[in-house]
């Protein structure tokens, strides 16, 4: 991601490889040998096409080529669903989940189950199978003896430094490499195996490839190049003692390295070197790591390092919107000395709902965020979640990221809801005296709630509605648009609840005037629970703000709550009704509440930014106000990319066709969405938008918001 988001983007944000399910009868066929632009002169490249060629494994398109990432470690799911599809066992799984952390709505579940069945795993002792988490050497050499029942060949006596009698896969590392199909690496005159380190894919695939290899006649299997080491993977290790260490890095020792337990004053000492490890983000959310746990670890506390570094750093590109993230990024490192797993801890200080959010780590291979295990402790406020290798890891809103997917889930999945409930937050403040003089902002409002959308054949209902204090019933029809009035200056009012009769909002438009302080976030803030107490759970919910900007500094700025409304449904819209409008700071709110901002002079440009608004916001029909390609509902809300993340151009219909001014519309730069498939991996665990279908744009040429990128 250094220094800008923009190759990362335009590659793809490929996700990662695909593995053949091996379920049908196909799998036996031999296919053609594919391809691969990164297995070109790689050491595994023969074991690779194999598998390939017997429909095992696949890869990605990027570029109009294929990959298949053969450096890249594999995770513990991914083997298995390999290790299942080669030996073409039945996917088929029992009604209780063998593992609490393998449900049935990932992706793996019948995978992992159908390895439970066979008797390959058993699983740790905290009941839980860590599918996510990268497949060590030694739990792959055992998977696989499992798998095919393997017998050691007498004769063929293997042995490795690092591998002592008592450790608990020395039976099944030694039966691998009786038959040849692992091998060690020599290192100051020892053959080691280096059974802690993550796999490979293609050391997993090797494996594999190996005996299937083995049993068609080809006994000798060619040697590796020099340096390279096999992998292996799956029972499940005993799990290290909860023993704790010095700063020093001493501990108690497990089976393949020692225990570390760091927190409180020894963790800000050894790995703080002196300070607390803690960064904040825009929004004031303080993320501070407050313990570290590593089991299996070959080093000691002077080879940790955790940094907390500003989400600009790593992902802050213009127009590139990370839905949910919230606080500082998190690396973590360990100077390469390898560990069975680590577990960290952090406090969160801030406003936000502490149980949404979810730990993702960046893989800065595939450019996408992998969601992890992510535990909330409701008594000590602390978030914990635990990993195997050193990489970049944020906290995500899980809320606000799903809210991102479900503005782009396709029309079938019926999230274009026809009807919208909009919440009018008017600033009524002294300077709207010479910034709006005209009353634009009332004549504007005005318009739109007189031509509210509705479904005249829909049945009549009777609505009850508060302006200014006054209950009006009204008769209305049942499928309709609605409308809200919220009132602001020193604090906001509710001038008007919502209602479908557009004379009735109108009549508390007319009672605005221009006095007083401003307090943006009041309006916010009685808006948002407008929404949550009296919206239409079946229609779109919209915020509108339409002020000159200028907020008062004492004024307390919740920009927490924004992300949060966002989480639960409503898109924040931002117009600046004057020159002297502070931009970044209506940007920066519907940045975070998934919507746009407009800057309006004139009546036209307001009329037709409200016009931009209200179509977008129904979208029944595809707009295109800028007329660059690109409809103006993506333009609003994001364009969804393959990785998560949002991109963001303008859709002014005066200069918004080419957003960077490169020469080229952002419709050029982006191209179209297509359909893709919700799975597990994408959504953090327990979504229920996997298998839902969602619009994407997987094939953007280059970033429209960059003007140094062209297509």
């Amino acid at each position: 991601m250094q220094p800008r988001l923009r190759k990362a983007l335009v590659s793809a944000i490929a996700c990662c490889i695909t593995i053949g399910s091996g379920w049908s009868g196909a799998l036996g066929a031999e296919a053609s040998k594919a391809a691969f632009a990164d297995a070109e002169g790689h050491w595994a490249k023969e074991y690779v096409d194999y598998l390939s060629a017997k429909g095992i494994v696949d890869g990605v398109e990027k570029d109009g080529k294929r990959w298949i990432l053969p450096d890249q470690t594999i995770t513990r799911a991914e083997y298995m669903k390999i290790l299942v599809g080669a030996l073409k066992k039945d996917g088929a799984a029992g009604q209780t989940a063998s593992f609490q952390d393998v449900g049935a709505s990932h992706w793996a579940y019948k995978y992992v189950e159908t390895a439970k069945k066979e008797g390959w795993v058993d699983g740790y002792e905290d009941g839980n199978f860590r599918p996510d988490s990268p497949i060590s050497r030694a739990e792959l050499a055992t998977m696989l003896v499992r798998a095919y029942k393997l017998q050691e060949k007498q004769g063929e006596t293997l042995s490795f430094a690092d591998v002592a009698s008592d450790y608990w896969a020395y039976p099944t590392i030694k039966t691998a490499a009786s038959l040849k199909l692992v091998e060690g690496v020599q290192e100051q005159g020892k053959t080691w195996f280096k059974p802690a380190a993550s796999a490979t894919r293609a050391e997993s695939m090797t494996v594999i490839a190996r005996y299937m290899k083995s049993q068609e006649g080809s006994a000798e299997a060619p040697k590796e190049e020099a340096g390279k080491t096999d992998p292996v993977v799956t029972p499940e290790p005993p799990a290290a003692g909860a023993g704790s260490g010095s700063g020093g890095g001493s501990g108690r020792r497990g089976d393949s390295g020692v225990t570390i337990s760091l927190s409180g004053a020894d963790l800000i000492a050894s790995v703080g070197k002196g300070s607390p490890i803690a960064g904040t983000d825009g929004q004031g959310n303080k993320v501070e790591l407050t313990g570290l746990n590593l089991t299996g670890f070959t080093g000691n506390a002077a080879d940790i390092s955790v940094t907390a570094e500003p989400q600009e750093t790593t992902f802050r590109t213009a127009g590139i919107v990370v839905p949910g993230i919230t606080g500082p990024v998190l690396e973590f490192t360990t100077n390469g000395k390898t560990f069975s797993s680590a577990t960290l801890s952090v406090n969160v200080d801030s406003s936000v709902n502490k149980a949404n959010l979810v730990a993702a780590y960046f893989n800065e291979t595939t450019h996408s965020f992998e969601f992890l295990q992510t535990s909330y402790d409701n008594a000590t406020g602390s978030i914990s979640f635990t990993t195997n290798h050193n990489s970049k890891y944020v906290l995500i809103d899980k809320l606000a990221w799903e809210q991102a997917w479900k503005n782009s889930l396709s029309v079938s999945e019926g999230v274009y809801k026809p009807y919208v409930d909009y919440a009018f937050i008017i600033d009524s403040s002294g300077s709207m005296t010479w910034n709006d003089p005209d009353d634009l902002r009332k004549k504007a409002v005005t318009g739109l709630v007189y031509s509210l959308n509705y479904n005249p054949s829909s049945p009549l209902r009777t609505e009850t509605v508060t302006v200014l204090g006054s209950v009006y019933t009204n008769s209305v029809h049942s499928e309709s648009d609605r409308a809200a009035i919220i009132d602001f200056d020193n604090a906001a009012r509710v001038f008007a609840t919502f209602s479908a009769d557009g004379a009735t909002v109108a009549r508390a438009v007319y009672n605005i005037d221009s006095s007083g302080g401003t307090n943006i976030f009041s309006g916010l803030k009685l808006a948002f629970e407008q929404f949550a107490s009296n919206g239409d759970p079946n229609h779109r919910y919209v915020a509108v703000v339409l002020t000159d900007g200028q907020d008062s500094d004492q004024m307390e700025k919740d920009w927490n709550m924004i992300q949060t409304a966002y989480g639960s449904g409503v898109t924040l819209v931002t117009m600046g009704l004057s020159r002297e409008v502070d931009q970044a700071y209506l940007q920066k709110m519907a940045y975070l509440g998934g919507g746009q901002y407009f800057q309006v002079l004139t009546a036209e440009e307001l009329e037709n930014s409200f016009r931009t608004v209200v179509e977008t916001t129904r979208h029944n029909e595809p707009v295109d106000t800028d007329n660059d390609g690109l409809d103006d509902y993506y333009e609003v809300t994001g364009m969804l990319l393959a990785n998560g993340m949002l991109v963001k151009t303008s859709i002014d219909p005066v200069t918004g066709r080419d957003t960077d001014g490169d020469g080229f519309t952002d419709g050029e730069e982006m191209g179209q969405p297509e359909e893709v498939l919700i799975t597990a991996e994408m959504v953090p665990q327990g979504s229920d938008l996997v298998g839902k279908t969602v619009k994407m744009f997987k094939h953007m040429k280059s970033l429209p918001t960059d003007p140094n990128d062209k297509p």
